[in-house]
């Protein structure tokens, strides 16, 4: 059954239970907590094996040191994260100010994690440790929250910690050293003390950090505050309340029109502005991720409804997945094969999902057979070691940081390097850079995309960028690749575009470093008049595994 809340103190009741009845829910309840107690310790075990894995899994020994890799978007507010932590500001570039990463919150957090002890081969496995203990607090309001609902049951927190902890987008998005375990906690927070009816100023703060731990997070507040709303005894204050915890969304956007002159993040220009046919875009995405998640939506949504018959409470999910939804389908979706844009409302529709289980389930075989639907949806059945360590692909970044390692070891500390994939290269180098693709480029952000591109990879203009004479350029691709293109070739490929644009072939394409694997995978180039030409031949890097 259903917990309902407690009325007592609302409607006058001042009588309490014999003592021997308080003492007897007393023992029930520490059992109880124990019990949940135990299964969470066991999770946490196995969220930090998937963890360790997948760190290994992003991380490569050259000149026998092991660096550990981010996702590459990551690795570019790492670059913001540390040019802050020494001194320099928000800056991709030290002396330009452009907002090119969307997690405010998030690269201040990693600028803090930046000023404790390490060096640039194993911060990222610091970072991927702070990822770790928000997904950990996660799991464990997830938990609390589940018990307002389902209090006695002994069979929902195993059943919520597995599907949980093996949920691709709870667990990748994560580990991968995205916002997205801060903006998950965070929207826990603030749901878990709203169904406690706590509005106090750990729910409220909660919902002041979210549009500051992602440029698009007004919609996460906007929706979290209409069911504040619907659930508030006080409308007027809560609504006091709101106000306040919409102050630093506000201050957030004085910032940064003062500091980079822009009321949006050049990264709204750059994968919203001009993006071809983003409803419909939008649309497909918002369908993919109800359609990948149908049965725990449909089972959520039963658990919802069956709850809102007596308690209000039951809007929680339906007020964290609609604007979502909404959103989404506004702006274009993402370029991401899993769906962060939903992964901070999963633990809430796994929670109501989960609450199902006694509120839909009739009887302890009920129980059991909708325990069995959710974990046969959820849980990855065929070869689940390979669905959950899972190298993130995006910027090819083993290839990357081998080429990093190649620049670090061979290139001039004065030479400007251009790059496609922006993050490892730019920032393990610490090489002044220019990002091809423009998420820290006001002029590239700005231009029309050309048709058919992915989000945020349709701009480009490569005679601007190479008129800035970088001394050097990494291609993504092998110098054979750059050979068979004819010149001004355009597709919906963001490379090949840029590498068969006559800027390129004419300026850079006649001369690559000579070193054997470049070559091969992603060749670097130079030009006549930098200083990197009287040196083409590079000394090696010995990778291993």
């Amino acid at each position: 059954m259903v917990a309902r809340p407690d009325t007592s103190s609302r409607v006058g009741h001042s009588a309490r239970p014999p003592a021997r009845a308080r003492g007897a829910a007393a023992r029930a309840g520490s059992s109880i907590r124990s019990w949940d107690l135990a299964f969470f310790a066991m999770a946490l075990v196995a969220l930090g094996w998937l963890f360790w894995k997948n760190s290994l899994l992003a991380s490569r020994v050259i000149d026998g040191t092991r660096y550990y890799l981010l996702d590459d978007d990551m690795m570019i507010s790492m670059r913001y994260a540390r040019n802050l932590a020494e001194g320099q500001g928000l800056v991709w570039n030290p002396g330009e100010r452009v907002e090119g990463y969307t997690n405010f919150l998030w690269t201040v957090v990693m600028a803090g994690v930046h000023l404790l002890p390490h060096s640039d081969a194993n911060i990222a496995l610091l970072v991927k440790g702070v990822n770790f203990v928000f997904t950990g607090a996660t799991l464990w309001l997830s938990i609390r929250l589940l018990r307002l609902f389902a209090p006695r049951s002994l069979l929902v927190t195993p059943l919520l910690l597995v599907v949980m902890v093996t949920c691709t987008d709870v667990l990748l998005w994560s580990v991968w050293g995205f916002e997205v375990a801060l903006l998950a906690l965070l929207n826990v927070v603030f749901f878990y003390r709203l169904a406690q009816d706590r509005h106090d100023v750990v729910m409220f703060g909660a919902l002041a950090l979210i549009p500051l731990t992602r440029g698009d997070g007004v919609y996460v507040f906007a929706g979290n505050a209409l069911v504040a709303l619907a659930l508030a005894k006080s409308s007027k204050k809560t609504l006091v309340y709101l106000a306040a915890a919409a102050i630093p969304t506000a201050l957030h956007f004085f910032f940064r029109h003062a500091y980079y002159g822009d009321w949006l993040p050049n990264t709204y220009y750059l994968k919203v502005s001009g993006l071809e046919e983003p409803y419909k875009r939008g649309a497909t995405y918002a369908r993919n991720f109800l359609l990948h998640y149908a049965v725990v939506l449909a089972i959520a949504a039963g658990s919802s409804l069956a709850v809102l018959r007596t308690d209000r409470r039951g809007l929680i999910p339906i007020g964290a997945v609609l604007p979502t939804l909404g959103w989404v389908v506004l702006v274009g979706g993402d370029m991401f094969v899993w769906y962060r844009f939903f992964a901070h409302v999963m633990p809430l529709v796994f929670v109501f999902a989960v609450a199902g289980v006694v509120t839909l389930g009739r009887g302890a075989l009920g129980q059991i057979a909708w325990s069995a639907v959710l974990f046969i949806v959820s849980f990855p059945l065929v070869r689940p070691r390979d669905r959950l360590v899972f190298l993130d692909t995006n910027g090819d970044p083993l290839d990357q940081i081998h080429v990093a390692m190649l620049i670090k070891k061979n290139a001039r500390p004065d030479s400007r390097v251009a790059v496609i994939t922006a993050g490892i290269v730019p920032y393990f180098t610490r090489l002044e850079a220019i990002d091809i693709l423009g998420k820290s480029d006001k002029h590239i952000a700005r231009l029309t995309p050309f048709k058919g591109a992915m989000v945020g990879h349709g701009k480009l203009d490569p005679a601007y960028t190479l008129g800035k004479q970088p001394d050097l350029v990494v291609s993504c691709r092998s110098h054979a690749f750059a050979l068979g293109l004819a010149t001004d070739t355009r597709t919906h490929d963001p490379v090949l575009s840029f590498l068969a644009s006559r800027a390129f072939q004419t300026g850079y394409r006649g001369t690559p470093i000579n070193d054997e694997f470049t070559l091969g995978k992603t060749a670097i180039y130079t030009h006549p008049d930098s200083r990197e030409y009287a040196h083409l031949d590079w000394q090696r890097v010995v990778v291993t595994p």
